[in-house]
């Protein structure tokens, strides 16, 4: 009789994990191929090249239906160098996405952990670095269209989509003992619908940036700091106090053909003057983009993007072309050209000189990039 009642009592525990269904999934991306620039630091080069269609990543997404409309979701992806298979990232192991959350389809998700902002996730979407990655962003990624950094520690909350409208918010609090706003970073993002018009408004605020995004072991005020920043274009005003981007972009499909428009002010704000970055006050950018993407065939698809960017005391041009061939549904090749001028004083003081993003800067105000890359899915 005990046995009986004991059995009864935890009948209903059984049931709900009967109910409950959970799912891990394995994707990922290898990408590799080769690249010639015209001028890397005074001479020609061909070498190889990755992650630069799609970042080469594996990555875990998981999934369990916790009742009432209600999941519990998780991410962790890695980013890995297919060339010598290192770590990216930082050598971090999950440095692309590391999260987990509650998600519901009347009240959205929540999630916490390394996450992408707004800007990469819904202004990069319609700009040109969605086809081509890094040979394809705004010269040296100075509004984080192509993820220069993901945000740790964060809370992210995604709404339901509401008659094509959607908003996101994230909010790390970063801080130190005695200054909650040291290294705090918060994004907004709205995100709109219907049909073949898309369209995304997105803002950051990062407070220290060169500790809180760009992993600088040390503070502008402490000595021996170096700029984290990698490209000249922006470098020299990595040490802000703030950093703030706002991005507007939108697109409007047209038969088997899309037009997209972006726009992004990036503002480097109470800049210290360093060893590394010899700049005060406030640096602003100014970066305008067209692009359009045309299906050949259902296989063949040509893209083209140009873009204009007003940096300080500096100007750049950037035209990319190419076409993409998929030769299956999870495998495909990747042709672009790239050209870029630049004129003007950069952010470090010198004359201004093209530097194609990754690929190191020219010795002159030009350069041209051809890249051809092999992308499989899994």
């Amino acid at each position: 009789m005990k046995k009986t009642r004991i059995a009864l009592l935890a009948l209903p525990l059984l049931t709900s994990v009967a109910h409950a269904q959970s799912s891990v999934t394995l994707y990922g991306f290898v990408d590799a191929g080769l690249v010639y620039v015209n001028n890397q630091s005074g001479h020609s080069n061909v070498e190889t090249i990755t992650g630069q269609t799609s970042g080469s990543r594996w990555g875990l997404r998981g999934s369990e239906d916790l009742g009432g409309g209600l999941k519990a979701i998780f991410t962790l992806e890695n980013g890995f160098d297919t060339s010598n298979g290192k770590l990216l990232q930082g050598g971090r192991e999950f440095g692309r996405q590391a999260f987990v959350g509650l998600s519901s389809d009347t009240w959205g998700a929540v999630t916490l952990g390394r996450q992408y902002d707004p800007m990469t996730e819904l202004i990069g979407e319609i700009a040109a670095t969605s086809m081509w990655a890094w040979l394809g962003t705004h010269p040296g990624d100075f509004d984080n269209l192509n993820s220069t950094f993901r945000v740790n520690n964060a809370v992210k909350y995604q709404s339901p989509q509401f008659h094509g409208l959607q908003a996101s918010g994230m909010f790390a609090p970063g801080g130190v003992a005695g200054n909650f706003a040291s290294g705090r970073v918060y994004t907004l993002g709205l995100k709109y619908v219907n049909g073949p018009l898309s369209a995304a408004l997105a803002y950051d605020n990062i407070n220290n940036p060169s500790v809180s995004v760009l992993d600088s072991a040390l503070s502008p005020s402490q000595t021996g700091y170096v700029t984290p920043g990698r490209s000249p274009v922006f470098s020299g005003y990595a040490s802000a106090n703030v950093w703030q981007i706002f991005g507007a972009a939108v697109s409007y499909k047209l038969g088997r053909g899309s037009i997209g428009l972006v726009y992004t002010n990036t503002r480097f704000e109470d800049i210290r003057s360093t060893a590394s970055t010899p700049n005060t006050g406030n640096a602003v950018f100014n970066s305008y983009e067209i692009n359009g993407r045309y299906f050949i065939t259902p296989a063949l698809l040509i893209g083209a993007s140009f873009d204009y960017t007003k940096a300080p005391h500096a100007k750049y041009e950037q035209i990319d072309f190419g076409p993409n061939y998929s030769l299956s549904k999870r495998t495909d090749l990747n042709l672009v050209g790239v050209w870029q001028r630049a004129s003007g004083v950069d952010s470090t003081g010198y004359a201004a000189v093209a530097a194609i993003s990754t690929l190191g800067q020219s010795s002159t105000p030009t350069q041209v990039a051809v890249k051809l890359s092999l992308r499989h899915r899994f």
